[in-house]
């Protein structure tokens, strides 16, 4: 109940009567885990968390009720049955009705406190950590296993479904997979599964959630000799990715910490690349908490999951990271994957090679 109790701070602060939970990323943090979706390709759940000062409701209808009250309803909160052929937002309405309430979707013509909330729950408990290096080392095992196991001649629709199957079987829901074979690296950023079959190289991307939280990875592979263009550029892109979780520090600006990747870009000589993908941001319930743009007027904290993923034309560095007090922690790493210790002025750090085989 740490997450309910922080909330409702934040509600005192801002003199709020109570708040209305209806996004699946925010049920999932402030229930510890729990699930209020059926189907998979939509933000907002089929029931709706409320909560007030004293106590907490549980909205739902009677399709999804008696489940989501017995099974995924943690908080202990009160069920209130909303019959299927009746309006959701309607029977919301009436419950706030004269009260000043808030919520993350802007429900029942509330205000919207959707940003406010990404703030709130940025910050990890130990119970997130450990599920963080849990699920992390689980995404890294599988997609550099899918990597070691690649062949020439086998599609990229084919390695993609590979790994959705593995990360279904441990519970990882692979929500964005990304298999880019030869030219198609090059040519895309964010390369889709095709029937294209490999020849010499190859890229995978997970995107993969487990109890609400977010892993972001990507690793190469090179079945013939890596072309010396593409070892120069890896080169600099693990030297900016290395740069990137070093220089992070407490309290440090995203404008200020831009403005540092844009010229790690620039001293590399290639000033524009920076423009042809985002280069990450703090991670979490969502795969991004929010991308990090020039200019942008928040804060780096201690205690908050990264994901960065600094690309050159057909190079990309990208590990999902916690920054501590001391150190940076990488999520997304095992011993069986080749790396070079990068040295950078904020200290070194192991960045993932590409895997020649």
């Amino acid at each position: 109940m740490k997450k309910v109790e922080k909330l409702r701070k934040w509600m005192a602060a801002n003199d709020y009567d109570g708040i209305i939970l209806g996004r699946r990323d925010n049920y999932t943090w402030i229930s510890g885990g729990a699930k209020n979706h059926v189907t998979s390709n939509t933000e907002t759940g089929v029931a709706y968390y409320v909560i007030e000062p004293e106590r907490i409701w549980l909205f739902a209808d009677s399709s999804d009720l008696p489940r989501m009250s017995e099974e995924q309803n943690p908080l202990g909160a009160e069920p209130v049955l909303v019959p299927w052929y009746m309006s959701m937002e309607e029977q919301l309405k009436e419950k706030i009705q004269g009260e000043k309430y808030v919520s993350d979707t802007g429900i029942a013509g509330t205000q919207n406190v959707e940003e406010a909330l990404v703030d709130l729950r940025m910050h990890l408990s130990k119970e997130e950590v450990e599920r963080y290096r849990e699920i992390g080392a689980a995404c890294a095992q599988i997609v550099e296993g899918i990597c070691k196991e690649a062949k020439s001649g086998q599609t990229e629709v084919e390695i993609a479904e590979r790994l959705k199957c593995r990360c279904i079987e441990q519970g990882i829901s692979p929500d964005c997979v990304l298999v880019g074979a030869d030219e198609r690296i090059l040519d895309y950023r964010h390369p889709m599964p095709t029937d294209k079959k490999i020849k010499k190289s190859l890229m995978v991307v997970l995107g993969g959630e487990k109890y609400g939280l977010y892993i972001s990875m990507t690793r190469i592979v090179y079945f013939d000799e890596i072309p010396e263009e593409i070892k120069e550029r890896y080169q600099k892109t693990q030297y900016i990715f290395a740069c990137m979780q070093k220089m992070m520090r407490e309290g440090m600006g995203y404008a200020e910490y831009f403005a540092n990747v844009q010229k790690l870009y620039e001293e590399a000589g290639y000033a524009q690349e920076w423009q042809m993908h985002h280069q990450g941001g703090p991670t979490g319930y969502g795969c991004r908490e929010f991308v990090v743009v020039p200019g942008l007027d928040k804060k780096l904290h201690v205690g908050q999951a990264y994901a960065w993923n600094p690309t050159i034309r057909g190079t990309k560095c990208e590990e999902t990271t916690y920054l501590t007090d001391e150190n940076v922690e990488i999520f997304t790493r095992t011993k069986e994957w080749p790396f070079t210790v990068v040295e950078t002025p904020y200290g070194a750090l192991d960045v993932a090679d590409i895997l020649q085989r």
